[in-house]
Parts: structure tokens; C-alpha cells; sequence
């Protein structure tokens, strides 16, 4: 009876090992998925309502012929609130910003554009996150650089920086 207990205890420990060996290592192992993929692909003319008046509006109802950048955010986004003010710096430049309000609350999202500013243009909201999906992002912040021609430049997963906003302005 002694033996059996010591040889169950054993097992486990051994399936143990292996469970956080294979979990170790898959931390480090390249991941697949690429931030690179929509780079160089038009962006899709996504429509949706916005957040701040009732109609519905799509990216070529905001912009025509001119470079601008699309944000993905939330409220509850802890790194959005992180970048807030790199894109207050890209609305001083004259960049028009449209934002993709990720599958947030619209009253907590009116409050959050209320204390940090408004930097966009026009808010769409994703409600399902639905729009998100189509432009192929993975969370919250996301941000595309998008030329004049709807060509997208740039995508940046996480907060923005300064590079981006050096990007964005030297776009032609």
C-alpha cells in the first residue's frame, strides 16, 4: 500500500513537469500571427453608428483624399488612456482621427472623450466588436496609418508613441 501511494505521487509530479514545461515553453515560441498583414491592403469602408449623434457613417463620409488614422479603443482600456494624449498631439498636426469605440458602454465611453478630450473626428461604435474583426485587429488600442488612397501604411498594436505620430505627420 506504501509503494502504490509513493508511485501515484510520483506520476503526478512527473505529469506535472511535463504540463509546465510544455506551458513554459510555449511563452516563448514566435507567434503566427503578424501585426504586418493588413500593411499594404485597402482598408475596408467600415460603417457603423457613432457614438455621439444618431446616424450611421462610414470612413469615406469623414475623410476624402487625405491621409488619417483609425484608433481602436475603450474605456475600460487601461493602455488606452496611456496613448490619449499621442493622439491629442496627431489632432494638433491636423490629422483627422476616426474612432473604433471597441466593445464598450456608450455612456462610460461619453464620459471617458468627456475627461480626456476628444481627438476624433467621428466615433463608430463596435458594439461586438464586429468592425474590429474586419480590420483584422486583436484588441484594444489598436491604430492604422491609412494614405489618402485608403492604403493602410501603418498598423500599431498597442499604445501609440511618438514614432507613430513622426510616421503619421511625414506621410505625404
Amino acid at each position: 500500500m506504501y509503494l502504490e501511494k509513493k508511485y501515484k505521487i510520483s506520476l503526478l509530479i512527473f505529469f506535472s513537469l511535463i504540463a509546465f514545461y510544455f506551458f513554459y515553453s510555449s511563452l516563448f515560441k514566435e507567434k503566427k500571427i503578424t501585426p504586418r498583414a493588413m500593411i499594404g491592403n485597402k482598408i475596408p469602408n467600415l460603417q457603423s453608428q457613432t457614438l455621439f449623434k444618431d446616424e450611421i457613417l462610414a470612413f469615406s463620409n469623414v475623410v476624402k483624399d487625405e491621409k488619417f488614422v483609425v484608433n481602436i479603443f475603450a474605456s475600460w482600456c487601461a493602455p488606452c488612456k496611456i496613448e490619449h494624449p499621442f493622439l491629442m498631439e496627431l489632432k494638433k498636426n491636423k490629422i483627422k482621427i476616426i474612432g473604433i469605440n471597441y466593445k464598450d458602454n456608450q455612456k462610460n465611453a461619453k464620459a471617458f472623450i468627456k475627461k480626456y478630450q476628444n481627438p476624433y473626428e467621428k466615433i463608430l461604435i463596435d458594439e461586438n466588436g464586429a468592425l474590429s474583426i474586419q480590420l483584422g485587429a486583436f484588441g484594444v488600442p489598436e491604430t492604422f496609418l491609412v494614405d489618402k488612397n485608403f492604403i493602410i501604411i501603418e498598423k500599431h498594436i498597442g499604445p501609440i508613441d511618438k514614432n507613430f505620430i513622426k510616421k503619421a505627420v511625414n506621410l505625404k
